[in-house]
């Protein structure tokens, strides 16, 4: 007669391998529709194109010179800003629109793991950013309430834009202070996570206050913003990222010297978190990034018995 296993247990009552991974299926099936890469290239023309006629704005905002530009400017800009990060303070900051009181609790769990490694962490929402920031009416009334995800994508550059410093989403797991393990990152004065050189992640961000990848960034997103209200792709702000570097050979000369925080890295705790927990596994992905990038979108009847998520989630702590 077969034996019963309770959910999330091998037979002999260990945490098990097959649990977690058919948990983490499940998650990929219920969520698999929200990257669609027909429409991501889409976008990506629409973004495009839009930003192509309006050039010769976008540099008069970021104050570059007129004309097509120089990757070298670029390649120099970054060389100052790189120098000018080896000193600059870099404030971290975390945002979540409503209040982290009111966030998911992988939210909360991740936010009492940047504030145990970052006691001076600014916690933000959409009332406190705007003691650092101006919100432009336009930003506002298209985005606050109705797509809060993007009016976050124009806090984040905003507030790099004018002070510098890090951008660590509400749902990143920080393992270590990030004061000085950074510094090295930013040799260019600008730092995303990336999955290739042009496709990058925006939920951990590093720059030198002004820095001009994030000027433009911003200025695009007003631009963008200010004259539409559709979303021809949900990455909106990754699908500008890629019209900047192509349109705007300064963007492109700074980024080509940034340094690069590995998208995949930041990845294994995500693709791990339904699997077993052991100190060894949560040893091995506590060294792996500076960063690991999770979600709050799961099932939480989905999730394991003993997993690394809920142990996460119980403790506040990964080891």
């Amino acid at each position: 007669m077969a034996h019963l296993v309770r959910p999330g247990a091998a037979e002999d009552g260990a945490p098990s391998f097959l649990a977690g991974l058919a948990a983490q299926l499940a998650r990929v099936e219920k969520f698999k529709d929200a990257v669609d890469p027909a429409a991501a290239r889409r976008g990506s023309r629409a973004v495009t194109e839009f930003f192509r006629e309006r050039t010769d704005e976008l540099r008069r905002t970021a104050r570059l010179p007129a004309g097509r530009g120089s990757s070298a400017l670029g390649r120099r800009l970054a060389a100052e800003e790189g120098a000018r990060a080896r000193d600059v303070p870099l404030p971290v900051y975390s945002y979540w629109n409503t209040g982290v009181d009111d966030a998911p609790d992988l939210v909360r769990a991740c936010v009492a793991q940047l504030q145990r490694v970052h006691a001076d962490v600014r916690l933000l929402d959409a009332g406190s950013v705007r003691e650092l920031i101006d919100i432009p009416p336009r930003v506002q009334s298209v985005l606050e309430h109705d797509r809060p995800a993007h009016f976050a994508d124009y806090v984040r550059a905003a507030l790099l834009e004018r002070h510098g410093g890090i951008w660590v989403d509400a749902t990143c797991w920080v393992p270590r202070p990030l004061g000085e393990v950074i510094r090295p990152f930013l040799d260019a004065g600008v730092l995303y996570p990336r999955w290739t050189t042009g496709q990058i992640g925006n939920w951990f961000i590093a720059a030198t206050p002004g820095s001009l990848v994030i000027r433009l960034q911003r200025a695009a997103l007003e631009m963008w913003w200010a004259e539409r209200d559709d979303l021809p792709d949900y990455f909106l702000y990754h699908r500008i990222f890629e019209a900047l570097r192509a349109l705007i050979p300064e963007f492109r000369g700074q980024w080509s010297e940034a340094g690069h925080l590995s998208s995949a890295a930041s990845h294994v705790l995500q693709l791990s978190m339904m699997q077993p927990w052991s100190p060894e596994v949560a040893g091995v992905i506590d060294e792996i990034s500076i960063v690991q990038k999770l979600s709050y979108k799961y099932d939480p009847a989905s999730v394991p018995t003993e997993s690394i998520l809920q142990h996460l989630l119980t403790t506040r702590r990964l080891t």
